[in-house]
């Protein structure tokens, strides 16, 4: 059954390697924004030097990786389940011999490790030759973005999947979908990086899951979190893990009791 959900997740590596020019078209978007992001974060820095223990070279360097890894953990607009919910191709999913979660659950890790080499790596190295951005010297930061990383992708696909599940009870789900990544989007610290946010937002964010998915990565990367507090954020993150995957096949379960198939 293993080598089912490889497959699947090799499949959609493959299915991705289609798209190169929609790719490319993205990583440009990417870029784009984020030298716009970083000229502000400059002009902001020219009135104060340090925010949070954050200087201006950490600040580019945490929105570049943010622009990096977004495609990998919170695709905009990402609708994939959402679809076959609405044309019914849903049933055929369904009714596969594995676990529904696992099947979606697979397909997007696939897509994530095409993202990780054709999205996340040339932003950020785009980012190095623009800005000066450098990369982290120690093994042991190294060793701990590519420890947390993967629950970071794996709380994006959990939430995503979850949004887009409540496409079984409402028929123009869209708005959910518009709604569910803008507030993860900005609670990640797309918009605005977290650690510049203020002190009691920062602490209620800290508890949420939405800083498992980019935030602690990136922190994880710049050395900004190490030692005990990162065990204890990556066990506080992989407890979200669990819930919003228990989330989700609770909500699939009672899904497949409403959904009828006519025909032949």
């Amino acid at each position: 059954m293993l080598r089912f959900y490889f497959e699947v997740a090799r499949t959609a590596f493959r299915r991705q390697l289609i798209y190169r020019w929609a790719n490319l078209a993205g990583l440009s978007a990417n870029v784009f924004f984020a030298i716009i992001f970083s000229y502000v974060i400059i002009a902001l820095y020219h009135a104060r030097p340090a925010v949070s223990g954050y200087d201006v070279h950490d600040t580019l360097r945490y929105t570049w990786l943010m622009q990096a890894l977004l495609m990998i953990v919170l695709p905009f607009s990402w609708n994939d389940l959402m679809q076959t919910i609405r044309t019914g191709d849903v049933v055929s999913d369904l009714n596969k011999p594995c676990d529904f979660y696992l099947y979606w659950f697979s397909r997007e890790m696939g897509r994530n490790v095409y993202y990780i080499f054709f999205r996340g790596l040339p932003t950020y190295v785009i980012g190095m030759v623009l800005f000066g951005l450098g990369i982290p010297l120690n093994w042991q930061s190294w060793l701990a973005f590519f420890l947390v990383l993967p629950v970071g992708a794996m709380l994006g696909i959990a939430y995503r999947i979850l949004y887009n599940v409540v496409a079984f009870w409402i028929i123009e789900a869209r708005a959910m979908m518009t709604f569910a990544i803008t507030i993860a989007q900005f609670l990640t610290g797309m918009y605005v990086p977290i650690p510049l946010l203020p002190t009691w937002l920062r602490g209620i964010v800290d508890w949420l899951p939405f800083h498992g998915f980019m935030d602690l990565p990136v922190e994880v990367f710049l050395g900004k979190i190490t030692g005990t507090d990162l065990v204890f954020d990556v066990v506080r993150q992989l407890g979200w893990l669990f819930v919003l995957t228990l989330g989700v096949q609770l909500l699939t379960g009672v899904a497949k009791h409403r959904v009828v198939a006519q025909g032949g």
